[in-house]
């Protein structure tokens, strides 16, 4: 008992690593815009949320914007890691795996009108910081590369062809992003699963040559 005493005690102590402060940082941050929005862009703020000092954000991070960089990152990872997570755990046929993506989309680790407020502080920072250009063209290759990967192996399973797949792959991610949107903005436009059953329709449309 008095070991078990000692090893929770150790645990309990254990020195934080930089890159578990700087998590922290991050998380503090979101939960921050999605608070207070732009306003929530603030290392007053995020000092307060995360109970450290201004200087620790200093310290990891430099400046805001690489702070919410970091932030957008932790949120872009965590939802593609989801999605990926439920394509994994699918059975192992393409289309079981591609309709495991797509109804992963359209699950509430994504259509979650919280998550639009975040997304639209970083659409506007976007446009004026490169940290967070560079991040989000980072985000949006890998999800691409994740859907040109599931739709080509679907395309090889059942023997049919695909023009360009890089381009496909960006229009079927076009529409997955503007159903999100639309029911972000308005809830009552249509169920997710009448987005999903949409986007099954396209790719139904692909195997016949629709969009070639």
């Amino acid at each position: 008992m008095a070991r078990n005493a000692v090893t929770r005690s150790r645990a309990r102590f254990r020195r934080e690593t930089p890159e578990d402060r700087r998590r922290q940082l991050g998380e503090a941050a979101l939960r921050c815009i999605v608070k207070h929005g732009n306003a929530g862009v603030s290392v007053r703020q995020i000092a307060a949320e995360a109970g450290v000092t201004q200087g620790l954000i200093t310290h990891h991070f430099g400046e805001i914007n690489e702070l919410v960089a970091y932030a957008f990152d932790i949120m872009s990872d965590g939802v593609l890691q989801a999605i990926t997570r439920a394509v994994e755990e699918a059975e192992p046929a393409p289309q079981k795996r591609l309709d495991a993506f797509i109804e992963a989309s359209f699950s509430p680790i994504l259509f979650d009108r919280d998550v639009l407020g975040v997304w639209v502080v970083f659409w506007g920072l976007i446009l004026h910081s490169p940290r967070m250009s560079v991040s989000q063209q980072g985000e949006y290759s890998d999800y691409v590369t994740t859907v040109q990967g599931l739709i080509g192996d679907l395309a090889a399973a059942e023997g049919f062809s695909i023009g360009d797949i890089r381009l496909t792959s960006v229009a079927f991610t076009a529409l997955l992003d503007g159903l999100w949107l639309a029911w972000c903005l308005n809830p009552s436009a249509f169920k997710p699963q009448e987005g999903v059953q949409l986007c099954r329709n396209w790719i139904e449309g692909l195997r016949r040559g629709a969009y070639a």
